[in-house]
């Protein structure tokens, strides 16, 4: 495959300044055989089975530069968990640094490329693990490992539960390149590529430049939807500078910001761009780490139950936590409760806790929906007066919830998962909040189920509607707009 070729730009001042990059799916290389590795922990939040695994590589470090690498991957990681949304998200990352050596130090340069940046690097081929390059595609600061296959069978082998693989190259020249695995040489702006090329790898954002007709796609962060009332990202419009802008080489494709990092070094993420970040980091972690109990028999006389929950948390802790009973809200943002064994009557009494991440960093209407994570406690009481013995049994529960497509216009489909056999309703309201129609009203078994409806049988007009979905005494809510 051909490597997709990337232009990003420096801003200072008043001044723009070229500095090439190349996005690049590698070419699939011949198995070789495997090796183990050194494997450094620069930074541990978790279990890896449940965190996400951000791994470096290690190119044109000989033997005796490990110490190097170390520390050049230590000064991309700080500036990375700096910036917004990985400093928000710290705690859910973890970060290792595999040591392969190489021969010979540095990366091959063959210098046959035409461009200004050329000529002032000296010729060089080495030999090393990844085979990494300058020169790639005609381009001089498109820096690429050329063994892929290296790169599989080394992560393979040494971390199979990575997330995100990052090549760090051994050389002082300006370089890098994106794709499955990110790349960046050891220059001194060399945080800032990365993160923008982890921009493309790990979040699977477009460049906010133009590089060209074969690069434009639908993607979060470039779209050719021009109406700013149903363009993707329109819960962001008039914030922040987001708006629809049209590329200067190419009107009929749209960008949200002008001041991006996914366009120029040295800036933020724009706010759609942060978004998705957040729903990524979202889909690979789940917060929920514990809750107690599991499950509980009791004799007991006007004691209390304890119930408790622990959740990875934002920086800016952002978590919120709703407990309920019998499906009535009694406590917010506490991490454990203490209920009266007096206050459980007769049968069952359902205890459950709600958390999901109320981030000011993510309008999706997904993101309500797909990312709520609920503990159900049911307490049965067979002895109320007194009350003698109790049994509590708990159970996690996670509806995974989807619209598609949104903004809808033709064929709409609704879907989620079960866990266990639920009461469900599916409703929809306008944007003043009456009730224009109930798509589902049953109990369901577990297991998941869709259902596609005609837009114009449910929407009685164009607007913006909201999807309620209760199950049992849970509801989760979303966003979707019907166009013409």
């Amino acid at each position: 495959m051909l490597p997709m070729v990337l232009k990003l730009f420096k801003k200072i001042g008043s001044h723009i300044i070229k500095i090439g990059l190349t996005s690049s799916i590698l070419v699939f290389q011949f198995k070789v055989s495997a090796q183990i590795f050194p494997v450094d922990t620069l930074l541990k939040n978790g279990p890896i089975e449940k965190q996400i695994n951000l791994v470096f590589l290690s190119d044109g470090y000989q033997p005796d530069e490990m110490t190097k690498y170390i520390s050049d991957v230590d000064y991309l990681v700080n500036a990375m968990f700096n910036q917004t949304p990985f400093k928000q998200y710290k705690s859910y990352f973890n970060v290792f640094a595999i040591k392969v050596p190489s021969n010979d130090s540095g990366a091959t340069h063959p210098k046959t490329s035409s461009d200004g940046d050329c000529s002032p690097v000296p010729q060089l081929t080495v030999n090393t693990y990844f085979g990494s390059t300058f020169d790639y595609g005609g381009i001089h600061r498109l820096l690429v490992p050329t063994k892929s296959g290296n790169i599989a069978n080394v992560v393979s082998h040494n971390f199979p539960m990575y997330d995100q693989v990052f090549i760090v190259v051994n050389s002082p020249y300006y370089g890098g390149s994106g794709g499955n695995s990110a790349t960046s040489s050891t220059h001194a702006d060399s945080p800032e590529v990365s993160i923008h090329e982890i921009g493309h790898s790990f979040a699977g954002l477009a460049d906010e430049y133009w590089a060209g007709s074969g690069y434009a796609a639908e993607k979060p962060n470039m779209t050719q939807t021009s109406n700013s009332t149903t363009v993707k990202w329109a819960p962001w419009v008039g914030t922040a500078g987001v708006s629809v802008y049209p590329y200067d080489e190419s009107p009929t494709w749209f960008r949200p910001h002008q001041n991006c990092k996914m366009r120029y070094l040295g800036y933020t993420f724009c706010s759609v761009c942060t978004e998705t970040f957040v729903e990524k980091i979202h889909t690979l972690v789940n917060p929920l780490l514990d809750y107690e109990p599991k499950t509980l028999s009791l004799e007991v006389e006007d004691e209390a139950l304890e119930f408790s929950v622990s959740y990875l948390k934002p920086t800016s802790n952002s978590m919120n936590v709703v407990w309920r009973k019998n499906g009535e809200m009694f406590t917010v943002n506490q991490e454990s409760v203490s209920v009266p064994v007096s206050s459980f009557s007769a049968g069952e009494t359902k205890i459950s806790v709600t958390i999901t991440d109320a981030t000011n960093l993510s309008r999706s209407t997904a993101h309500t929906t797909n990312h709520v994570y609920v503990v159900e406690w049911t307490v049965t009481n067979a002895n109320p007066d007194p009350v003698t013995s109790i049994d509590v049994n708990a159970e996690v529960r996670e509806y995974e919830v989807s619209l598609f497509p949104n903004p809808v216009q033709d064929n709409f489909i609704t879907s989620y998962t079960l866990p266990k056999q639920t009461n469900v309703q599916v409703m929809i309201y306008d944007a003043m909040g009456k009730r224009v129609r109930t798509l589902v009203k049953a109990n369901q078994a577990s297991g998941k189920h869709q259902y596609e409806y005609r837009a114009t049988e449910i929407f009685p007009a164009a607007g913006q509607y909201t999807v309620v979905f209760t199950f049992d005494q849970s509801a989760v809510m979303s966003r979707i707009i019907h166009i013409d």
